[in-house]
Formats: structure tokens, C-alpha cells, sequence
């Protein structure tokens, strides 16, 4: 079907290149980024007739010498006489050069062999990384004195490159041709180029949808368009049969894709955006900060009126998986839809998750899940933190609007009271959790419901404190198998200790040390292999040569200090080659321990 808004464009390109005589002028195809310049032009050849008898097209993005376009013109006439070819036959001309006297160093295949084309292409003009209105100067060469036809693709609203450039786009363009987005002849090519039936199919049922969420970009990006459909098939060959029979559930997942693919590969909206900017608490902040600035995940809801991008049919760990990182996990993304409410069996939910999704979930079925989600609590049975803050939370919610008798101070007390109970029984998790991360992105997916709340605040804070008593009740058995580690891999204990490039280095912040006798560490040490000894005196340089033991590592500067000394006391003991050797590591690795003496004024 021939398209009606750049048909200015085609009839222009058809005059140009049926004239019979040199028209002296190029014609210039302008547009901004992902509009179709290119297609346009490449499709229009396709079909012109007569074809040119030779036709050379070269892009310019990247290059930024004169030199480099000759080289690409020259790879476009003689393509056979590239790579290994070409440097064979480089070093052929070269020697044969040579052999009759003539200086080959500032001469090139193309200067000898030439080349010459009916119809000139250089497209990315704007993305050429030399001197513009240098390679304008070039390119007028082939109208002037070759007579030939030019065609320059490029958005030229983006060259900003002085007076120069304009006197010479002047005097060499003839023309300047507009192209106009065109969605429904792109929409059609690109779905031709899907492969997975389904999805195509999908596609062409719901071309209008896609067609109003592409206008409302107001970008006229096609080529962000061609992505995102090209991602969405992805995601489409990752779900299951049961997914793809609910038409429901893939045109909302299609509309959430879509419009956060256009907005973040237009970079209106970044990775943080996505993971931090979606669900309940995002709403919640949104409301609190009315009157603010909004954020870019807000400004992105307000743009497209017709898409709720709080929609959980897409986890926002799943969506920056697939947007950001190219992660396409079909575990992942079947758990996600599976969880939503176009799939989920509220007899297989967890009661807590029922409540979370109360806006989508009928008052008989909240209300029976409000009451097993009390049964679980008076159990003790939520261990995992982020599952005790989403019931803490929602406890709080439901005093609010009163569907529990509970007072929101009530909830607070025997919110402490549940944490005490599992920290005294040893079902807290001993853990190091981001606060930021738990108290505002939530657990499982989900935002965390009254997480802007002083009476949550509180509870957090008591979550942390408890969490972390239990984490130091683990740090005397945690020592004790760092100490055989140190005997049986020191390498290993370093890097359990200090900061590395690997994953174990999971004790670097953690003043785990304070928990040892520091006699037998000091025994143990010395009784290493030398080799092994020195590594263990690194170990200390490390590890507190920045200052750690007036931050995070505090609590093992005592620790630090006492072994400090008791190297030195058994300098007294041993052998003279072997106390030199500890008195000059104990003075270099360990500079950053205070000297007991000096810091008592002895």
C-alpha cells in the first residue's frame, strides 16, 4: 500500500533520478532519529525502475576522515576486494608499485583502481565524527565534476556545525525532502518480521492499540517501535499456552510493556525508575509529595491515561530485567502473570498477598484472608523479613479503615512483641538487608503497604535492631570457622576479610574478629607456614588501612590492638631471625592498629 504522508518524497526521488541530464544539486532526506529515513530511501530504490545502472550507498556513522569514506566507497563498489582479498591484492599492487619506483606510501587500492556510480547514498551524515561541511566538500566533488546523483540522509536539525556547513549545504543541496512518520506502512513491515505466530498474530488484532500508544509517545520513533515488538516476542515465547489463551492478560501485559519501553529506550525514564518508581508505595510517595515536581514514573501516568504502569501483571524486577539488562526468564516472567489477577487462584495465595491485592480481590475473599493471615500471626509462622513488614504493614492498613479492632498502637506493641518472640527463639533472620530498599521497594514485588507511616517506621527500626542482635549472636561460631579456614585456605580467609573482586569477601565490614581469643589466634598464626603468616599480616593492612577501625569495624578495635601487642610480646621468646621478621611486618601491616602503650600515655 503506498504511503500517503511520504509520497512527496517518493514522487521527488523518482524525478530526480529519471533525469536524463546532470542535475548539478543533491537531494537531502531529512528527519529526526527512528523516523525512517533510511527505509524510505533503501524501499524506494528497491522499487525504482529503471534500477541505476551502478548505485553506491555507504553509511558515515563512525567514520572521521576523508580517507575512511573513500575506503567505504570503495568497499561498496568492489565488495569482493575486501578483508583477506583485499589485502591480498593490497600487497600484490603494493610490491608491483614498488618494483616500478613509485612511493606507495600515501597511495590506497581506491586511488588506483577508482571507482564511479550513476547515484551516490551517505547516510548518518549527522553521525560522521570529522569535519561536516570538510565531508559536504568531499560529496559536492561527485555533482560537479562527475555529474552524478546524490542522495544525503541525515537529521539535520542535529548538525550544528557553523556558517561553513550552511554555505556548503547550500551550494550542494538542492533539495531538502521531509519524511513524516508513517506508522501503519512500518507497523506492517515490522510484524511481517516476527516470527512467532502467535505474537504476529497478536499484533495484527491489536494494530489500533499499538497505533494509540505510539501516538501518545509523541516521539515518532520507529525505530524504538520495531524494538520493543521485536522484545515483546520475546517475552511472548517465554509464556505458556494457558498465558496466551487470555487475550485480557496479554493486552494489559502488552500496553505496560510497551509504554515503558518507549519511555525509558527514549530515556525519559531509567533502571532506578522502573524498579523504584511502580506499585503501591511509589502511589503512596506520589501522595505524600503532591505539590512537588513529579517523578518521571508519574509524569509517564499522567502521559498515557489509558495504562495503569502499577499494573503487577509485571513484577518491576521482571520489567528491568527485560528492558534494561536483556533478561528474559520464563520462570520469572510465568511467576510474575501467574501471580496476577488475571491467573491467580485465591484458594493457592498466600493470605497476606490476598490482602495486598484487596482492590482486586472480592470483601468475602479479603476478609477470609484477613483471618488466616491473623491465625499465621498468632502461629509465629512469617520468618522472612520481607513478609513480616508486608503483615506489619497491612495490619496497620486494616486498623486504619477498620476492618481489624486492633488501634494502630496496638499493632506497633504486639508488632514488637512478635519480633521479640522470634529473635528469642532464633527464627529472625541474622541478615544485613538494605533499610532503604525493604522499607520502600518492598518484598516479592510488591510495595509495602503503610510504609509511610511513623508506626511502621518504628517497627522497622525494631525489625533492624533485633536483626542485627541476632546477626551478632552468629559472629563467636562464624569466627571459630574462619580461624580453620585460616589454618586450611588463608587465601580464602583474606578474602573473607577484605574487600576483593570476589563474591567471598562476605566479612569485610563485619567486626567478626572481636569474637576470637586473641592468645589463640596469635598461637595460631604464628604456628602457620611462613608463606601462610605473611598473608594473614596482609590481611591486617587490608583491612584497616582505611580508617574501618573508627567505623564499621570499631567493636574489633580492642581485639585488634590486643593482638597487635601479644605479636610483639612473643618476639621475646622466639628465636632472634624470627622475631625480626614479625617486629618488621607487625610495624608495616598492622600501622593502622593504635600501639596500646602510646595510646595509654605509658
Amino acid at each position: 500500500m503506498p504511503d500517503a504522508k511520504n509520497q512527496h518524497l517518493l514522487d521527488y526521488l523518482g524525478y530526480y533520478l529519471s533525469l536524463t541530464h546532470s542535475p548539478r544539486y543533491a537531494v537531502l532526506i531529512s528527519g529526526p532519529w527512528g523516523v525512517g529515513k533510511t527505509y524510505q530511501v533503501k524501499r524506494f530504490l528497491q522499487h525504482h525502475r529503471p534500477e541505476p545502472k551502478k548505485l553506491l550507498y555507504v553509511s558515515l556513522y563512525g567514520l572521521s576522515t576523508l580517507d575512511e569514506i573513500r575506503d567505504a566507497l570503495f568497499q561498496a563498489a568492489y565488495p569482493l576486494l575486501t578483508g583477506k582479498p583485499a589485502k591480498l591484492f593490497g600487497s600484490l599492487l603494493t610490491a608491483g608499485l614498488k618494483y616500478v619506483k613509485v612511493d606507495t606510501s600515501s597511495i590506497s587500492v581506491g586511488d588506483v583502481i577508482g571507482f564511479s556510480a550513476d547515484v551516490y547514498v551517505f547516510d548518518d551524515l549527522e553521525r560522521y565524527e570529522g569535519n561536516k561541511s570538510t565531508a559536504l566538500g568531499y560529496i559536492n566533488q561527485f555533482v560537479e565534476h562527475e555529474g552524478a546523483k546524490v542522495i544525503i540522509i541525515a537529521n539535520d536539525k542535529e548538525i550544528k556545525a557553523g556558517e561553513d556547513y550552511e554555505r556548503r549545504k547550500e551550494k550542494l543541496i538542492g533539495k531538502v525532502l521531509e519524511v513524516q512518520s508513517s506508522f501503519d506502512e512500518a507497523f506492517s513491515a515490522f510484524v511481517a518480521l516476527i516470527d512467532d505466530k502467535f505474537t504476529q498474530g497478536f499484533f495484527k488484532k491489536n494494530a489500533e492499540e499499538i497505533s494509540s500508544l505510539y501516538k501518545q509517545t509523541k516521539k515518532d520513533n520507529l525505530r524504538i517501535l520495531q524494538q520493543t515488538m521485536w522484545d515483546f516476542e520475546r517475552v511472548c515465547k517465554a509464556l505458556t499456552d494457558e498465558h496466551r489463551g487470555h487475550s485480557d492478560a496479554i493486552l494489559t501485559l502488552l500496553r505496560l510493556f510497551f509504554v515503558l519501553s518507549f519511555e525509558f529506550k527514549s530515556n525519559q525514564i531509567n533502571a532506578d525508575d522502573l524498579g523504584n518508581g511502580r506499585g503501591l508505595a511509589a502511589m503512596v510517595q506520589a501522595h505524600v509529595e503532591k505539590g512537588k515536581e513529579p517523578s518521571p514514573m508519574r509524569r509517564v501516568a499522567d502521559r498515557y491515561q489509558n495504562v495503569d504502569i502499577d499494573d503487577s501483571i509485571l513484577s518491576s524486577s521482571v520489567l528491568v530485567n527485560c528492558l534494561v539488562r536483556g533478561i528474559v526468564d520464563p520462570n520469572e516472567i510465568q511467576a510474575s502473570l501467574n501471580a496476577s489477577n488475571f491467573f491467580v487462584k485465591v484458594a493457592d495465595e498466600a493470605p497476606w498477598r490476598t490482602v495486598w491485592h484487596w482492590t482486586e480481590r472480592t470483601e468475602s475473599e479479603v476478609l477470609a484472608a484477613v483471618g488466616k493471615m491473623s491465625e499465621q500471626f498468632e502461629q509465629r509462622a512469617f520468618t522472612i523479613e520481607g513478609e513480616i513488614l508486608h503483615v506489619l504493614g497491612l495490619q496497620l492498613f486494616l486498623s486504619d479503615i477498620g476492618v481489624i479492632k486492633s488501634s494502630k498502637r496496638q499493632v506497633v506493641e504486639d508488632g514488637k512483641k512478635y519480633l521479640d518472640d522470634l529473635y528469642k527463639t532464633k527464627k529472625l533472620e541474622a541478615t544485613q538487608r538494605d533499610d532503604y530498599a525493604l522499607r520502600f521497594d518492598g518484598y516479592g514485588g510488591l510495595g509495602i503497604q503503610s510504609s509511610d507511616t511513623l508506626e511502621y517506621r518504628e517497627l522497622f527500626q525494631h525489625l533492624r535492631e533485633s536483626s542485627a542482635k541476632a546477626l551478632r549472636d552468629t559472629y563467636p561460631d562464624k569466627a571459630s570457622e574462619l580461624l580453620e579456614v585460616m589454618k586450611t585456605d588463608v587465601q580464602l580467609f583474606y578474602r573473607r576479610l577484605c574487600i576483593t573482586n570476589s563474591d567471598d569477601n562476605i566479612y569485610y565490614n563485619t567486626p567478626l574478629l572481636a569474637s576470637l581469643d586473641p592468645d589463640m589466634f596469635v598461637l595460631t598464626m604464628l604456628d602457620l607456614p611462613i608463606a601462610d603468616e605473611h598473608v594473614v599480616f596482609m590481611m591486617f593492612k587490608s583491612r584497616y588501612d582505611h580508617s574501618q577501625l573508627d567505623n564499621d569495624l570499631s567493636t574489633e578495635k580492642p581485639w585488634a590492638e590486643a593482638v597487635k601487642r601479644k605479636l610483639l610480646d612473643a618476639c621475646e621468646t622466639c628465636g632472634p631471625v624470627t622475631g625480626k621478621r614479625i617486629k618488621m611486618r607487625v610495624a608495616y601491616y598492622m600501622k593502622a592498629i593504635p600501639d596500646v602503650a602510646a595510646v595509654s600515655g605509658k
